[in-house]
């Protein structure tokens, strides 16, 4: 009898992570912090959605400099950051990323409250893209040049 549980147990077991290992993974859960690996895997995924938008909140001077391919610049330091912003579709799918991270954290927090339903900040920002090597357009970042990269008005 214990061989025949254990039999059925196992088999269970196995046919029940075949399934898990069969399903597709899991989206990201809006607004989380996201891997460079993750927001990759985010910009593969939704390369062919028209509602799919990178957006770099830094400076334009920043944003001339380097850049995720593809990125789209609302500096969140102008004066009509927030009407821009809030002039973008709500149902889009948003990777929000800055030069390290906390102004990206804040505009994704802010697109929340302003009725966003998936947005995505880029944990470290596009340095922590470029040490892991991912693709971007433009001059690498360097390290500690905070206002050489434009981000000091």
């Amino acid at each position: 009898m214990k061989k025949l549980l254990s039999r059925k147990l196992m088999s269970a077991l196995l046919l029940s992570g075949f399934f898990v290992f069969a399903l597709p993974a899991a989206d990201p859960v809006p607004f989380s912090h996201l891997t460079p690996a993750q927001a990759a895997a985010l910009i593969k995924a939704k390369s062919a959605d028209p509602l799919f938008v990178i957006l770099d909140v830094r400076t334009a001077k920043e944003f001339a400099l380097n850049r995720i391919k593809g990125a789209r610049n609302i500096d969140i330091k102008e004066p009509d950051a927030r009407e821009r912003i809030g002039k973008l579709d709500k149902n889009g799918t948003y990777l929000v990323y800055c030069r390290m991270g906390p102004r990206s954290a804040r505009t994704m927090q802010g697109m929340k409250k302003m009725g966003f339903k998936r947005v995505f900040n880029l944990a470290g920002g596009l340095m922590r893209w470029q040490q892991e090597k991912l693709p971007m357009e433009g001059k690498p970042l360097k390290a500690g040049t905070v206002a050489k990269q434009g981000s000091a008005k």
